[in-house]
């Protein structure tokens, strides 16, 4: 089924403007489409707000069926300020055809 995974809190010393995700992905079943099937936000206010949908990028791959994606130079600037940073990560159009796993997760800023 369809998942939603939300990051716990990380604080920034001071409210950010920018930040990255990278993240690591498994098509377990099936073969998952960026930016439809998996998506993913950030928040600099503990997810009260949350940035729109941001446009993932795949890097690369660190095994059969897995692919490590990014999404650089994230534009915070619009949503509501604060220091209490958090990601967000959900799937979608889940069945036993198309199953997708996530991995390993960082969020930076600036």
């Amino acid at each position: 089924s369809n998942m939603t995974l939300i990051s716990t809190t990380q604080t920034a010393q001071t409210a950010p403007t920018k930040a990255n995700l990278v993240f690591l992905m498994e098509d377990v079943a099936g073969t998952a489409t960026l930016n439809t099937d998996i998506k993913a936000y950030v928040s600099r206010n503990a997810g009260t707000a949350w940035s729109s949908q941001v446009t993932l990028v795949d890097q690369g791959t660190w095994g059969t069926n897995k692919k490590i994606l990014v999404a650089n130079d994230i534009d915070i600037s619009g949503i509501t300020s604060g220091v209490a940073m958090r990601y967000k990560v959900t799937t979608h159009n889940q069945s036993s055809a198309k199953m997708t796993g996530l991995h390993g997760a960082s969020l930076a800023w600036n």
